[in-house]
């Protein structure tokens, strides 16, 4: 039974493929057989015109001046509202909105009062609305010559515009009830497939260009640098599908809606690059002056253009499968309202939190993205850690309302959530341990990011903190983590001050007295010093004789610096004090070797 079962599936499936491989033979055929025809159809279509009263060379000239006449309107209006100030992003695209609309309402007034035959009117109107669309597509692409993807952005706005001429002559076919075989042919020979390649060609032969300006503020390696390396040879394959899909759907005699798919493509191929550009405004913003809620607002705007995007690709092609389906659209459209105020509330909360983390992370000198942290404040160091417990929460809470959202119990969850908690909190009682450590260390301030530590371990110079462990860059190179478990004893070499102690030996008939005034002279000279006086506490001076050792004289000295700005002014020490023996004949003796004596 099983067998014949099996059977039965295979040869049902072969059916469905068997009729499925005849339905694109037959459509083949018949598109074949309809373009070897469309010269006739094209005399027909002429004809059809003289009859119907027109004059097709002058409906030509009425067609193209109406397009440049939507152009140039559109352009000017644009210009006009910007004027000659410096627009952004922002302001920009509001002002070619405003344009075209401007434009196609204005044109579409006149049309209606004026021209009173309703089927050219209505080619007219379409032909108004391809234009100023394009238009508006167009500008923001040409604009720029001398910046570095200007020829990326030109190719691109060439392309949209052979194939918005391509969709004018199409609305005009329609319009005027030319034969199908002829609108199937111009459709594929003169708007899709032109487009297509020339898309295709512009994103493979300027891939340099998109990849550079799509890895705005990514490392090497992520996921941004990743994507962005893939995403020209995505668009070509996008494309190429969309053109298959196309053809498909037309073989089998059910054409697509040209509309919604002209505009999806149009989303999708532009929403990366309006995120770059948004992103680049909310750093330039973030790292102004006073200009941390403008970033906030800048990112979360990203979110919002973002969600649009989304919200309108789901419009265009998910709600009639729902309407197939039998779902209410009203209540689809109501819950995505709520889901999308609250991933709104959450993006703001979240981006706030991570402006604030990173204006309060410590960054070499001159080097704002640097991963060898300076010594930082007690605020530097606990805020990290309190930001991704912010993030975490933030998640948290974002998908547990989601849920409520949709009507589900959340209580179950929760209470698993946390039944698997204290299972893995039991199970993992070293990472706990670790974590609760670190919390004390953090508590009593015992480092900071950037301060000088040495652990029962290792020792170095802090550069990480995460919840479990702490990461120490030795001097010379080699980083150590530790956890928080196994620190045991601190200490800290970068905390306020340090007395630096120095021996000097010299011969045994030396004059203390003078090197004692030599060194004092030396202590107020480097006071002195506008380069090393902000790091001296104590000036540098003698402490007299502090040994005897083997016929040498060992003098001491000391002075009190800020810790970690001691190691320069131990040199300038040291130079001037080589120096100022040598100018009085004292000399330096080398330490005494220690001789094991043999035996007897």
């Amino acid at each position: 039974m099983a067998a014949d079962s099996k059977m039965d599936e295979i040869e049902a499936a072969s059916a469905i493929l068997g009729h499925f491989t005849a339905l694109i033979e037959n459509g083949l055929a018949a598109r074949f057989s309809g373009w070897l025809s469309a010269p006739g159809g094209w005399r027909d279509f002429l004809q059809g015109l003289e009859v119907a009263g027109y004059s097709p060379a002058l409906l030509a000239v009425g067609v193209v001046a109406t397009c440049l006449a939507a152009v140039l309107a559109t352009t000017a209006i644009a210009r006009l509202i910007v004027g000659k100030r410096k627009a952004g992003p922002v302001l920009r695209a509001v002002a070619l909105l405003a344009a075209g609309m401007i434009v196609m309402l204005t044109f579409w007034a006149v049309l209606l009062s004026f021209v009173t035959e309703p089927v050219l009117r209505g080619a007219l109107l379409n032909c108004t609305a391809i234009a100023a669309l394009a238009t508006t597509i167009c500008l923001p692409l040409m604009a720029g010559r001398k910046s570095v993807g200007w020829p990326w952005r030109r190719d691109v706005a060439i392309s949209i515009g052979i194939a918005a001429a391509g969709l004018v002559v199409l609305a005009c076919l329609r319009a005027w009830s030319a034969a199908d075989p002829l609108r199937d042919l111009f459709a594929t020979f003169a708007v899709s497939l032109p487009f297509t390649l020339m898309v295709a060609a512009t994103y493979v032969r300027h891939r340099a260009l998109v990849v550079r300006a799509l890895s705005f503020g990514s490392t090497t390696g992520s996921l941004r640098r990743k994507l962005a390396a893939s995403w020209p040879w995505l668009v070509v394959a996008l494309v190429v599908l969309a053109f298959v899909f196309i053809q498909l759907a037309m073989t089998l005699g059910r054409p697509m809606r040209g509309g919604p798919l002209v505009l999806s493509l149009l989303l999708v191929l532009a929403g990366p690059h309006l995120d770059i550009a948004m992103e680049r405004r909310g750093w330039r913003a973030a790292r102004s002056q006073g200009g941390e809620l403008r970033g906030v607002l800048w990112r979360t705007f990203r979110i919002v253009v973002a969600a649009s995007i989304l919200a309108i690709l789901a419009t265009l092609w998910l709600l009639p499968i729902l309407d197939v389906a039998g779902v209410s659209r009203g209540t689809v459209l109501l819950k995505a309202a709520e889901m999308l105020m609250l991933v709104l509330v959450i993006a703001f909360c979240w981006n706030w939190v991570a402006i604030m983390a990173a204006g309060i992370r410590p960054h070499a000198p001159g080097q704002p993205q640097a991963g060898t942290a300076v010594i930082g404040t007690r605020l530097t160091t606990v805020g990290p850690v309190l930001a991704g417990l912010a993030k975490a929460a933030l998640l948290t809470l974002g998908a547990l309302t989601i849920l409520v959202m949709l009507g589900i119990n959340v209580w179950p969850l929760i209470t698993g959530l946390s039944i698997f908690g204290l299972a893995v909190g039991l199970g993992s009682q070293t990472l706990v341990k670790d974590v609760v450590a670190g919390l004390f260390f953090v508590v009593d301030d015992a480092f900071r990011h950037g301060e000088y530590i040495e652990t029962s371990g290792a020792k170095g110079t802090v550069e990480r903190i995460s919840l479990r462990s702490v990461s120490l860059r030795h001097p010379r190179g080699p980083v150590a983590t530790i956890p928080f478990g196994q620190i045991g004893k601190i200490q800290n070499f970068s905390r306020e001050w340090v007395i630096e102690k120095m021996l000097f030996r010299v011969a045994l008939d030396t004059d203390v007295e003078l090197v004692r005034k030599l060194f004092k002279e030396i202590g107020q000279e480097i006071a002195a010093d506008p380069a090393l006086n902000a790091d001296l506490i104590e000036p540098f001076k003698s402490q007299g004789i502090g040994a005897l050792e083997e016929g040498t004289l060992v003098i001491r000295a000391k002075y009190k610096a800020r810790a970690g700005h001691q190691f320069q002014i131990r040199k300038a020490i040291l130079s001037k004090v080589r120096a100022r023996l040598q100018e009085n004949n004292i000399k330096l003796v080398p330490k005494p070797l220690q001789v094991p004596q043999m035996g007897g």
